[in-house]
């Protein structure tokens, strides 16, 4: 099976970042500027504004959206393998990033179960799932979308990453590290897995046109 060089290159450059979080949080108790970034986010601006971008990341959302992405990829595209493999993805972020809070056990800033603010802080579970649900999907459609749709699509999704995983800061229930190293984890699964598919669903897109 031929390996994806590039996804493997990306998928190895974001376990690097993660394990380097999670070391200096294991030895010092943050990441660089970690402290005074979070509190300087949570003061300046109103929780209330970014509330709704946290439920987007949510169990029930991510959930929702990651099923609709994956219809349309199905039934739009017929992007079976990818579709499959989108949709395990999501899976496999969201169970290893509680396997992976377990492990390195650390105390959220404050807690309010009214946001998902519960349970151990890093990595963050809403930037990793919605990594997963926006980012896995940019990797989905790229192959079907022209130069315009690509820099609208990924500008768009990019955006919406950065704004959930931004709110879990303001929300005061994540740091800044928490929330960076649950992108990295979802970065590491997501490239991991596609460097293992993206031939075969070469050869289906190849099938699926002759």
């Amino acid at each position: 099976m031929k390996l994806n060089q590039r996804a493997l290159l990306l998928s190895g450059i974001a376990f690097i970042l993660f394990i380097s979080i999670a070391i200096s949080i294991r030895l010092t108790g943050y990441f660089l500027f970690d402290a005074q970034l979070s509190n300087q986010m949570a003061k300046q601006v109103p929780a209330d504004y970014v509330s709704w971008f946290t439920q987007l990341g949510s169990g029930v959302g991510a959930v929702t959206v990651t099923l609709i992405l994956t219809l349309i990829s199905y039934y739009l595209w017929r992007d079976r393998i990818g579709s499959l493999w989108y949709l395990l993805s999501f899976a496999a972020v969201a169970v290893l990033n509680q396997v992976a809070k377990a492990i390195f056990v650390r105390d959220r800033p404050s807690l309010n179960e009214l946001v998902g603010g519960v349970g151990y802080s890093f990595p963050s579970g809403h930037s990793s799932m919605a990594f997963a649900v926006y980012g896995g999907f940019l990797i989905l459609s790229w192959r079907f979308l022209n130069r315009t749709g690509r820099i609208v699509l990924g500008t768009v999704l990019s955006l919406l990453i950065l704004a959930m995983g931004s709110s879990r800061i303001i929300l005061n229930v994540h740091y800044f590290s928490d929330v960076v190293g649950g992108f990295c984890f979802a970065a590491f699964i997501l490239g991991l897995s596609y460097a293992f598919i993206s031939s075969r669903r070469k050869k289906e897109r190849t099938h699926v046109t002759t």
